[in-house]
């Protein structure tokens, strides 16, 4: 039985990547923190590995017998901006500089994201081939872990996936967005344009990226490009259907409700002071303000449904039917 390791796999996508590839027949080894809860991961039949990334002889024992590493773990909200680079460039690099020592080295595969290449314009989704343009802390921390990692590629095979807006269960993210429909039967658009934005169920993700670790192209010298992949949902959306598609699949009507984006940017400031306060980054800051009122969060996925010939499993509309399931199932919602 082929051997993988999961960084972040107590989390949201690192959990359900577990699932898949136990389901798939891989011995799973999770790597996480001493202090993370194993909610979502109890049921699984995996091997748990609690330590640190930044443990080099934690290190090394979580890639002995590996054939696959898949690093999900990275830090999505922080108060500085040397937080993210900490966290997501230097840590993944010395992740990366572990694998690249094993005997034979396994494949890495990084988990970035769009915020690393940038919102498209509205009308050209963003391919692999695009210069990159993050316009956030987070989106450049996730860009220079790229190039980072890349640098060991001719002694590691390496991969990168892009996803965008990832949902689906486990996911504490889109509970407020379900919540506030719920509650208020509106969803807050950010200024007053419908631009569009693409989506990925987590289950579609997760076999996006074992596809592309089994028969993907690998980051060359020099070459990025080649070794990276976007994945998204069988179709992009306007925001204001995003909020139509999850309010459909709870049963609950959900009205636009266009707000200018100094209120989005003013939230932002609040959420951004009270943070600093508690000294602990929270859900709405400055830099998530940033990527909300920024256009065109949309990306084409043709390169990796041609290459490792990836499809999404089920619509979005059925993808949230399935997520408000598993939440009200847990009593999450």
């Amino acid at each position: 039985m082929s051997g993988a390791l999961v960084t972040g796999a107590s989390g949201f996508v690192g959990s359900n990547l577990a699932r898949a590839l136990r389901d798939a027949g891989r011995h799973v080894r999770c790597l996480v923190r001493p202090s993370s809860s194993l909610e979502h991961l109890e049921s699984l039949d995996v091997e748990i590995l609690r330590g640190s990334l930044e443990d080099d002889q934690c290190l090394s024992e979580a890639f002995a017998d590996v054939d696959e590493a898949y690093h999900v773990a990275g830090c999505t909200s922080a108060l500085e901006q040397a937080d993210y680079f900490r966290v997501n460039v230097d840590v993944s690099r010395r992740l990366a500089e572990a694998a690249a020592r094993q005997t034979p080295s396994p494949t890495f595969l990084f988990v970035s994201s769009l915020a690393a290449g940038g919102p498209a314009t509205t009308d050209q989704p963003r391919t692999e081939a695009d210069p990159d343009e993050p316009v956030s802390a987070y989106g450049r921390s996730k860009l220079a872990a790229e190039k980072s990692i890349a640098e060991l590629a001719d002694r590691l095979p390496i991969s990168i996936v892009r996803p965008p807006i990832i949902f689906g269960p486990a996911d504490r993210a889109s509970l407020n967005l379900y919540r506030t429909i719920r509650n208020a039967r509106i969803h807050l658009l950010p200024g007053y344009r419908s631009f569009p934005v693409s989506l990925v169920h987590v289950a579609d993700l997760c076999t996006a990226m074992i596809q592309v670790a089994e028969r993907g192209q690998r980051v060359l010298p020099g070459d990025r490009a080649r070794g990276t992949y976007y994945v998204a949902g069988d179709r992009a959306v306007t925001y204001p259907e995003f909020g139509r598609l999850a309010g459909d699949a709870a049963g609950w009507l959900a009205l636009p409700l266009p707000l200018p984006k100094l209120a989005f940017w003013t939230a932002g400031v609040i959420g951004e002071c009270v943070g600093r306060l508690r000294r602990r980054p929270t859900l709405i800051n400055l830099d998530k303000i940033r990527e909300a009122t920024a256009v065109g969060w949309v990306c084409s996925d043709q390169k990796v449904r041609r290459e490792v010939d990836y499809r999404p499993a089920a619509t979005l509309e059925e993808r949230f039917r399935e997520t408000v399931e598993w939440y009200r199932a847990r009593g999450w919602l």
